[in-house]
């Protein structure tokens, strides 16, 4: 059978939804840190069979070893310069669902997305704005698996790769009042270029304080499919966010 690895994960970004007028001279800048708390789904299949580990919100906050978030936007006029950097280091120990061949199983998974973005504004009127992005996406997954011994002398199984996708994406700004906003982004590549494809899409609702201050909250789907030493791999990290931004 064909091992496959699926991370589910619940994310907060500030990243997609900074504030997006248009500077007309000059480089304006929005830091954008934020906080994800992901449920995870790992399962890899064995010589013995399938080891499957499931993470709820709760499971993985307290199984969280290391995080880190944060996104930044550089703007000139309708030209902008977009990134956004992920990182988690989790691990979950659980009895063994294969029976008592071995008696606990460790999975641990590292994941770091970092993504980089070229955007234009291809338009912008009283309460919408546009722009159309190209860029990257670097993956970098690391799934380790460890079977204590049973009857059978202990297992270590181990997966990593690192990629770099090609990206093509939009992001839509709404400003619904003058506090009040929404943000719409997407983007997909890969294109077998690394992963067969990745895609992911982002939605959110956010509250403008000043010029300088705004919070916002939504949902981010990021989805990848990825062959791996002739074993199929999916990624999807997909669930509810929130975050803030400081402009300068």
């Amino acid at each position: 059978m064909t091992p496959r690895i699926k991370l589910f994960a619940l994310s907060m970004t500030a990243l997609l939804s900074v504030p997006v007028a248009a500077q007309d001279a000059g480089w304006s800048f929005a830091l954008s840190p934020y906080a994800w708390t992901p449920g995870l789904t790992s399962s890899a299949e064995t010589a013995w069979g399938t080891v499957e580990v499931d993470k709820s919100i709760g499971d993985v906050l307290s199984d969280l070893d290391i995080a880190f978030m944060g996104a930044f936007e550089a703007r000139n006029g309708r030209w902008s310069l977009i990134a956004d950097l992920f990182y988690a280091d989790l691990s979950q120990s659980r009895s063994t669902p294969l029976g008592i061949l071995f008696s606990r199983a460790e999975i641990e998974t590292e994941a770091k997305l970092l993504s980089g973005y070229a955007g234009y504004r291809v338009f912008e009127g009283d309460q919408v704005a546009v722009d159309l992005m190209a860029g990257f996406r670097v993956n970098s997954v690391n799934l380790d698996l460890s079977l204590a011994p049973g009857l059978l002398a202990g297992q270590r199984f181990g997966m990593s790769e690192t990629w770099v996708d090609p990206l093509i994406g939009g992001r839509a700004r709404f400003d619904i009042t003058d506090r009040w906003f929404a943000t719409v982004f997407a983007d997909v590549g890969g294109f077998r270029a690394g992963s067969d494809l990745t895609w992911q899409i982002f939605g959110s609702f956010g509250y403008q304080f000043n010029e300088r201050w705004s919070v916002q909250g939504g949902w981010r789907y990021v989805a990848i499919e990825k062959t791996i030493d002739g074993r199929d791999v999916e990624i999807d990290l997909n669930g509810p966010l929130l975050g803030f931004t400081v402009r300068f």
